[in-house]
């Protein structure tokens, strides 16, 4: 079952976010898993993706660990999609154009892993 249920959130909505964060992080803690089980064994990456501030050096490392992250996954799954390290959070089109596009790896990847 996937756990990231709410794959997309709206900007400015700070709550909405958190609920994000978190949810995103354990799905990622449950790729780490199920790739601890593999023959032979897929090790992912598991930095702290659940961690936020909007300073923007924060905010450049987040995009920058989650890019390497996402890298392992699609060498393993084959999934692919866009560098998600490039991205201007504070553009409200780059915004929605991210979540989409990350929405719709996490789902391919949640399908490729069989937890659809």
């Amino acid at each position: 079952m996937p756990l990231f249920f709410n794959k997309n959130v709206l900007p400015d909505d700070p709550a909405g976010f958190g609920v994000w964060l978190l949810s995103h992080y354990y799905e990622h803690l449950q790729f780490v898993s199920i790739g601890l089980k593999q023959t032979p064994v897929r090790f992912i990456p598991d930095y702290a993706i659940q961690s936020w501030s909007d300073e923007p050096g924060i905010v450049r490392t987040w995009l920058s660990v989650h890019q390497t992250i996402h890298n392992a996954l699609r060498s393993w799954t084959g999934v692919q999609g866009i560098d998600l390290s490039t991205v201007d959070l504070e553009d409200r089109t780059s915004w929605f154009e991210w979540m989409d596009a990350h929405a719709a790896e996490h789902t391919l990847i949640e399908q490729s892993l069989g937890i659809s």
